[in-house]
């Protein structure tokens, strides 16, 4: 005897023929059971939750880790990058940049137990090199300063007097790599050298002599 043919509806609020499997006809939404997709909605609001928490607690921790390590001068330094950066921004892998950052600037390297400290955290290098690069855009920093802190080999102190003397003199121009050979090429010539440190003493020189002048002139009783 063949089986009667009847309307069903599925879960999903058809109404489906059930010889054929034919949608017929869709149920209103009113009859359609959201029990299920409000239970997801409240699980994906309470592990929102958890991991505003957890981002939260690892900014602390992060923090309270980097004031352990940090001398007077890195904490004072580190806090004025701070405030310069906009509070929404701020993650752990954030602070840790700032940190990194103002290491390079000092010419010292991250220790040992740095790296255990980012490791056992689960903190990625990756994420913090991409934050420094934000950092960096942030505070505008030249370009050819960071590579004279993090690549230049020879003396940094030197290179970076060079630096500004040629920017105060208009010589440097155009993007990063012609700033940076026209630098390289007065640190290797010394005769260029030499003439930039002597330009700069007359200058020093004639501002001196000025001064003097102008103190002269004041101090003169015209009475």
């Amino acid at each position: 005897m063949p089986e009667e043919c009847t309307i069903i509806q599925s879960r999903e609020g058809y109404l489906i023929d059930s010889c054929t499997g034919e949608v017929l006809d869709f149920v209103a939404y009113d009859n359609v059971d959201y029990s299920s997709l409000e239970y997801y909605e409240r699980v994906s609001s309470s592990k929102k939750r958890a991991e505003k928490k957890e981002i939260k607690d690892m900014k602390k921790i992060v923090l309270n880790y980097l004031q352990s390590v940090m001398t007077e001068e890195e904490k004072e330094m580190f806090y004025k990058i701070l405030q310069k950066i906009d509070e929404k921004k701020l993650d752990a892998s954030f602070y840790l940049a700032i940190y990194e950052y103002i290491l390079e600037r000092e010419e010292k390297v991250v220790s040992r137990e740095y790296v255990r400290f980012l490791k056992g955290k689960g903190l990625g290098s990756y994420s913090i090199r991409q934050k420094k690069k934000i950092l960096r855009k942030i505070l505008r920093e030249d370009s050819v300063i960071h590579y004279i802190y993090n690549e230049y080999n020879g003396d940094k102190e030197e290179a970076l007097k060079i630096y500004d003397l040629l920017k105060r003199k208009g010589i440097l121009y155009g993007k990063h790599e012609t700033r940076k050979r026209i630098l390289l090429k007065y640190l290797s010539d010394q005769k260029l050298k030499e003439k930039l440190f002597e330009e700069e003493r007359m200058k020093e020189i004639e501002r001196t002599l000025l001064l003097l002048n102008i103190r002269d002139f004041e101090s003169f009783s015209f009475i």
